[in-house]
């Protein structure tokens, strides 16, 4: 007992000390700059941090999930866009409660995603290009849809409580632990986790990837809806177009990145968890520092090239200083 308690408390720190580590450095950045006034270390700025990451972590798992099987996916923005219009209009219209919107969140999120899912099988096209197409048809349905009047489900309080907190983070805490669950002890996680590390070789021993690719879209649709809920609570969900909604995907990709490399020391659903706390810091730490949002943009786009390029090249990197350490 006390054994598995060291080894869950090194997998921790392992998961966790880079975001701790990068939270610990803004806090003297800043520190230093204001010379006492340090907003960042107030419980406003906490806060702010977990509450905007519990959307972000949720959209990183629907990102991350298909991206580990080598499939990039587009289409997570358009469905949550469209999702939140649907469930949420239908839930104001017909005076539903805060249960059959969740309800009806998640099954047209799941029907939106299977879609895509389904097409993809049948046609066998590469997923970026079927989520492209996907993303070009539920935006133009998006400005269709009841008239293209969008949805403003936070103006409705009994309807968007979720967003608030705790209770945003009551639901953050039930996914993680689900998918985490789902990846561990499930056939599913198995087979997803061999077919993404060699898709060939699980196939020949007997994985059925139609099946598993299948399931993928169904959980991704879970993920979804819920994120779309939670998104259509704090703000206005207008029709978009031109490939909009691909900011929602774009903006959690530091996130799945950086969550990716951090989940071979635990487990995916904690490790999205940390990398959505690290550019979550990272951000916040950036704007209270003071420096211009475009700049800001810049330093997170350098940043993410800058750790995938360490991380991925992590063995060349090592053996070139033990070189120069014998020199």
């Amino acid at each position: 007992m006390k054994n598995r308690m060291k080894r869950q408390a090194i997998i921790l720190i392992k998961t966790f000390i880079f975001p701790v580590s990068l939270w610990v450095l803004f806090a003297l950045l800043i520190q230093v700059k204001t010379g006492g006034n340090n907003l960042f270390l107030t419980q406003a700025s906490l806060q702010d941090i977990f509450q905007t990451s519990v959307m972000t972590s949720i959209i990183a798992m629907a990102v991350a999930l298909p991206l580990s099987g080598g499939r990039w996916d587009f289409g997570v923005g358009a469905i949550m866009v469209l999702t939140a219009i649907i469930a949420g209009n239908l839930a104001i219209n017909y005076q539903l409660g805060l249960g059959m919107l969740f309800v009806l969140s998640i099954a047209v999120a799941v029907v939106l995603s299977l879609f895509e899912g389904i097409i993809y099988l049948v046609f066998k096209v590469p997923t970026m290009i079927i989520s492209l197409g996907i993303v070009m048809l539920y935006e133009a349905l998006s400005g269709l849809v009841f008239d293209g009047s969008g949805v403003r489900l936070f103006m409705y309080p009994k309807l968007s409580i979720l967003a608030t907190q705790p209770y945003c983070y009551i639901v953050l805490l039930v996914v993680l632990v689900l998918f985490w669950a789902l990846m561990k002890y499930t056939k599913y996680g198995f087979d997803a986790r061999s077919l993404g590390n060699n898709a060939e070789l699980a196939v020949n021993n007997g994985v059925n990837e139609r099946k598993n690719i299948l399931l993928t879209y169904l959980i991704v649709g879970v993920l979804i809806g819920i994120a779309s809920l939670i998104n259509a609570s704090k703000a206005v969900v207008a029709p978009v177009s031109n490939l909009s909604s691909t900011y929602l995907m774009f903006s959690s990709m530091g996130a799945v990145l950086v969550g990716l490399y951090l989940s071979r020391f635990s487990n995916m659903a904690l490790g999205i968890f940390a990398g959505t706390i690290t550019m979550g810091i990272f951000s916040k730490g950036l704007t209270l520092y003071g420096l211009p949002s475009s700049l800001n943009n810049i330093i997170l786009g350098l940043f993410i090239v800058i750790f995938m390029g360490c991380t991925t090249n992590f063995n060349q990197i090592s053996l070139l200083f033990r070189k120069k350490q014998f020199q």
